[in-house]
């Protein structure tokens, strides 16, 4: 906001063009500000529903309980882990050519799409391996 000098003719109390710059200041910070919690809520929306989405194929097993945003990642990368663990050792102990693992596009029954509220495509797909005792599926 600019500052004024005072002059010897002003009474002390803000000019006519002061106070017509105020309310217009007031409406487009107003307006600024509900654009921004607009876009705050928007990626808060899209985050909530990302997490969502991870809380679907990572495994909970015996949670009664939605997991939180942090027990989701800690659990996502836990399965992440094993997985990686399961692929590792199988790749150690595949056949030639691995022929355990058929890429026949017929084949990709087991993945499913799900469109991002932020138009993004994303798959999942599903891994029948036991881990722990526990068979995995997403």
């Amino acid at each position: 906001m600019k500052s004024r000098r005072s002059s010897c003719t002003d009474s002390g109390s803000e000019s006519s063009e002061t106070d017509s710059k105020t309310p217009e200041k007031f409406e487009t910070a107003t307006k600024r500000r509900m654009a921004a919690n607009a876009r705050e809520r928007k990626r808060m929306q899209g985050l909530n529903t990302a997490f969502d989405c991870l809380r679907k194929v990572v495994p909970q097993w015996g949670q009664d309980k939605k997991l939180s945003k942090y027990e989701t990642l800690q659990m996502a990368l836990s399965y992440i882990v094993a997985l990686n663990r399961i692929l590792t050792d199988t790749r150690r102990h595949a056949a030639p050519h691995h022929q355990w693992l058929d890429l026949q596009p017929e084949n990709y029954s087991c993945l499913m799409r799900y469109e991002h509220p932020a138009g993004q495509e994303f798959l999942h797909s599903s891994f029948p391996y036991e881990f722990d005792g526990h068979h995995l599926h997403a």
